[in-house]
């Protein structure tokens, strides 16, 4: 650990970060803010990982009889008001297990340690398959985050932005949740896909059947079988057995079935750092067949043999445009 380096403001937000995601009111617009000031400047991600080391020396600590005598101490007393310490000062208290949770305390707290919270992700045109702890697989698409929080009882994971793939390993006395914006998706035993897109979440199955539900008031919003897809916006959702594009981007393939230029472009731009703009006026022609995604696919390249575009490329980006009389 390098508690003390000469970023005092920086270390502050990066503890007021971390208590703030182990608290119970976390939620999925937090998540995506905390990736974004992580991302800001590497010596966030540092200042962060030096508060979860510390949290997790404290833990380790909480056991000893020493501390259970200086926690009780600290209870009994119960004082009538704390202020919160700069981050400086908790670390140094870390010995004793001491850890304000927050500004908004009015008395002392003893937090008891949490479960390890893994974090994946993806870049850009990545895709990457991860080995759980039970046994289950989750396999993210580009651009993607995903948080891992296993307990004794509940296989808790949150898709903090893009999509991932899950096969998960049978256990109907310890349901696989996976949350995803204002809603959770929980399945036992099955293979599925969620995909968390700015206004909506889709869910697709191909194994076994998942529930879906608000989570705000945990209510069921949609059960999703094998064969069907869910798209969900907020309360809303609709159910269909496929639609117009669909195809397995595990093995990096795009199938588009009568979609429109538009819904291809952007679809294929999740893969690309340099992005494909298409004209207004060839944005409705219709799009059918399987694609590469990534940078290096044929997909601009083809339209001009089957379709009434020009295709001008550039290094910032590839720009398609209707034939002129076309």
């Amino acid at each position: 650990m390098s508690i003390g380096r000469q970023v005092p403001d920086t270390y502050d937000v990066a503890a007021r970060w971390f208590l703030r995601s182990r608290g119970a009111g976390w939620s999925a617009r937090d998540a995506a803010e905390l990736e974004f000031w992580l991302a800001a400047d590497p010596q966030h991600r540092a200042c962060f990982d030096d508060v979860a080391q510390s949290w997790q020396a404290s833990g380790e600590a909480a056991g000893t009889p020493a501390v259970a005598v200086i926690r009780t101490q600290a209870l009994a007393a119960r004082p009538a008001r704390i202020r919160p310490a700069p981050w400086t000062q908790i670390a140094a208290a870390a010995a004793i297990v001491v850890v304000l949770a927050g500004a908004s305390l009015g008395g002392l707290k003893l937090l008891e340690p949490q479960p390890e919270v893994q974090i994946y992700r993806t870049g850009v045109g990545e895709r990457a398959t991860i080995a759980l702890a039970d046994g289950s697989t989750a396999t993210l698409n580009t651009a993607s985050a995903l948080a891992v929080e296993y307990t004794k009882t509940r296989r808790g994971l949150r898709l903090v932005s893009g999509e991932a793939w899950f096969d998960v390993a049978k256990n109907p006395k310890r349901p696989f949740v996976v949350a995803a914006g204002d809603h959770a998706v929980t399945a036992t035993g099955t293979s599925f896909d969620v995909r968390l897109d700015a206004d909506r979440l889709r869910v697709a199955v191909t194994e076994g059947r998942v529930l879906v539900a608000s989570d705000e008031d945990r209510s069921t919003l949609a059960a999703v079988s094998a064969g069907q897809r869910a798209e969900v916006r907020g309360r809303e959702v609709l159910m269909a057995q496929a639609g117009p594009i669909s195809g397995d981007w595990r093995r990096g393939q795009l199938r588009f079935d009568s979609a429109s230029l538009g819904e291809a472009t952007i679809e294929m731009n999740r893969y690309r750092k340099v992005p494909i703009i298409v004209d207004p006026a060839a944005a409705n022609l219709r799009v059918s067949g399987v694609f590469m995604a990534g940078e290096n696919s044929s997909f601009a390249e083809a339209l001009p043999l089957s379709h009434p575009v020009l295709v001008t490329s550039t290094p910032e980006a590839i720009r398609i445009t209707r034939k002129p009389g076309k």
